[in-house]
């Protein structure tokens, strides 16, 4: 009867061949589970409509656009922005509007910076930005810190933060609801 050969034998025989490979091993191994991830698969098509269907909403935005009337005046003949009651779906649906509104909407911005007769709010949330350009005619006395009077919407326009794709309704909902947890 034929004699089983003892474990530690034939471990003491596999290892001293397979020494020269045991720096590799952590590489072998990062390789091999590389090989088996799977690629999401991305549907170019759909990326490349939801990119330009955000890109002319935001050049719809950049039209010259009557501000709404401010409290207490009465609105003007032609197109005025309508003041918004919810939550817009476009970043383009702020134009105009006054900075109540958008505190009321989106909460205070994370940073604000004066420039001249403009004011500007970055809101962020860990996956969109959101910015905010008001504008308004002169009226605080030169040099002051008092804010432009009829300070209006002049731009806004809403972006994915990071490597997560987000619609503009979805970052402006994002922003919203954070402002609420606030």
């Amino acid at each position: 009867m034929a004699r089983p050969i003892p474990f530690s034998a034939v471990v003491a025989q596999v290892i001293p061949a397979a020494m020269p490979l045991r720096p590799f091993l952590p590489l072998l191994l990062a390789c091999l589970l590389a090989a088996c991830a799977q690629e999401p698969v991305l549907d170019r098509q759909a990326v490349l409509d939801e990119v330009l269907a955000n890109y002319r909403a935001n050049l719809v935005g950049m039209r010259p656009l009557a501000a709404p009337p401010a409290e207490g005046e009465t609105a003007p003949v032609g197109a005025a922005m309508p003041a918004l009651t919810g939550l817009p779906a476009q970043a383009a649906q702020l134009l105009g509007q006054p900075p109540a509104t958008v505190r009321r909407l989106l909460g205070e911005p994370r940073l604000r910076r004066r420039e001249g007769d403009a004011e500007i709010w970055l809101y962020q949330s860990p996956f969109c930005h959101l910015d905010v350009m008001f504008y308004g005619e002169p009226g605080g006395p030169a040099g002051s810190r008092a804010a432009p009077a009829g300070l209006r919407v002049t731009y806004a326009t809403a972006r994915a933060a990071g490597a997560e794709r987000r619609t503009e309704a979805a970052c402006l909902q994002e922003l919203a609801n954070q402002a609420r947890r606030s």
